[in-house]
């Protein structure tokens, strides 16, 4: 009975240590970066030279398209390589550099000697994908840097973000003129300025984002998968102040109270939503759970 029970348990693992295997491959197939084609735009009499050091994918494809599409409107130089061949690069002869690199365990090591090693981290921008937007730049950068998931429907915002940066001095601070975008794509952002600019300024906010309410939702669920408590909270807490009529907006609050410890306070936020919406089986099941440990 016992090498039975052994023997199944065995054939058991076995399967789900496949499934993962067969999981991790998949993923790799459909996600790890390929080589990215060279190409180079000129415009009459430019005045500016960008360098892009980006990875081959449809989604980076794209996004490099896009990007190139609005810059050429005015008199640059753009040449973009494989960040394979960013050794090759003397940083001295661009403007502005542009790095865009998946994050997969780690970065490209070529990324990774560059902005460790530049002499000028106020001319380079690195732009992270990660499968959660959850990457972190390492305390010692000194470059600027942003981070998202490779979805399409965000190369819009990127394009508005990366366009911001190219035409500021290097000498300048970058500081996005979208406390929405900040809040969703930069990692290092002052969170509380974020929300209080934000909640100053609704109506502004949302004559630009009609669907405003679920974009800071979702700047505050990337910050609770990092783990990051304090600014989770602050963004849910802008939330429940602009849509004080949303039952999801204390749902989501209540679920970063409860991350963070703060089990009353969940409760009462949990309450809130149901009074809202009596039909949330989410907050119901979640407050069945609560009143019962």
């Amino acid at each position: 009975m016992k090498k039975r029970l052994f023997k199944i348990i065995g054939v058991s693992l076995g399967v789900i240590i496949g499934l993962l295997i067969l999981g991790f491959a998949i993923y790799v197939i459909l996600y790890y970066p390929r080589t990215a084609e060279p190409f180079e735009i000129v415009t009459t009499h430019p005045t500016r030279k960008i360098l892009i050091a980006t990875q081959g994918s449809d989604f980076k494809n794209s996004l490099t398209k896009t990007l190139c599409d609005s810059l050429k409107k005015s008199a640059v130089h753009i040449r973009g390589i494989d960040v394979g061949d960013l050794e090759d690069v003397n940083e001295d002869d661009w403007d502005k550099v542009l790095i865009i690199n998946s994050f997969i365990i780690r970065l490209n090591r070529n990324v990774e000697r560059m902005i460790s090693s530049t002499n000028a981290p106020e001319k380079i921008l690195l732009y992270v994908t990660s499968g959660g937007a959850d990457w972190q730049p390492q305390s010692q950068f000194k470059i600027d840097a942003f981070t998202s998931a490779s979805r399409t429907v965000y190369i819009n915002d990127l394009v508005h973000l990366i366009t911001h940066w190219m035409v500021r001095e290097n000498d300048q601070k970058w500081e996005s003129d979208d406390y929405l975008l900040a809040l969703i794509y930069f990692p290092q952002v002052d969170v509380k300025t974020a929300c209080k600019v934000i909640a100053t300024e609704k109506e502004r906010y949302q004559l630009l984002y009609p669907n405003l309410e679920n974009l800071i939702n979702r700047a505050g669920y990337q910050y609770l998968r990092v783990e990051d408590h304090p600014s989770a909270l602050e963004v849910f807490r802008l939330n429940t102040s602009l849509f004080p009529g949303s039952w999801n907006v204390y749902d989501s609050y209540a679920e970063a109270l409860l991350a963070s410890g703060d089990r009353e306070s969940a409760i009462t936020n949990y309450r809130k939503a149901m009074e809202l919406n009596p039909g949330s089986t989410s907050s119901n099941d979640k407050l069945e759970k609560l009143n019962k440990d």
